[in-house]
C-alpha cells in the first residue's frame, strides 16, 4: 500500500485497524523536508507538513509494517539543507528510519514536469547528478 500519510496521520484509529492485518506493507512517500518546501511543492498549508510524520509515529506505535520513501536523492527537488532537515526529522522519530529510507529521484514524466512547472519549480532534464545515498554516508 502506498500513501502520502495524510489519512494515517489524522486518523490513528485507521492505523489501529490496519495493524490487525499481517500481510500489508505501507510505503509512506514524503514530499519535502521542511514546511516551506512542502507548501511550495504540494500547494498544501505548511501545517500539513507534520501529518505524514505523525502517520509514521502512529505506524510505529501500532507495529505496522512500513518504510519511508522520499525524493531525497534528487538535488533538483531537494536542497542539501532540506535533505539534512528531513534526515533530522526522521532520525528524531526513530534512527532506523534513515537507514531504511528509500531514496528516489524524479522520473521525468511529462505530467510530472508540467505539474512542477505550474508549481514554480524548474527541473532540468535529464538528471546529471544525485546525492550520495544516505546509507553510505551513515556507514562512515
Amino acid at each position: 500500500m502506498e500513501t502520502n500519510g495524510i489519512l494515517f496521520g489524522v486518523d490513528r484509529d485507521y492505523v489501529k485497524k490496519i495493524s490487525r492485518f499481517t500481510k500489508p506493507h505501507v510505503r509512506v512517500s514524503l514530499k519535502a523536508g521542511t514546511p516551506e518546501a512542502f507548501t511550495r511543492k504540494t500547494g498544501a498549508k505548511p501545517e500539513a507538513f507534520e501529518i505524514p510524520f505523525q502517520a509514521i509515529r502512529n505506524m510505529l506505535d501500532y507495529n505496522v509494517s512500513f518504510h519511508v520513501a522520499a525524493m531525497s536523492a534528487d538535488p533538483r527537488i531537494v536542497t542539501p539543507k532540506e535533505r539534512e532537515s528531513l534526515m533530522k526529522k526522521l532520525g528524531g522519530i526513530d534512527p532506523r528510519l534513515i537507514s531504511s529510507l528509500e531514496e528516489e529521484v524524479m522520473d521525468g514524466y511529462e505530467t510530472t514536469l508540467t505539474r512542477l512547472k505550474f508549481a514554480g519549480l524548474k527541473v532540468d532534464w535529464p538528471l546529471k547528478h544525485i546525492y550520495k545515498p544516505i546509507r553510505e554516508t551513515l556507514r562512515k
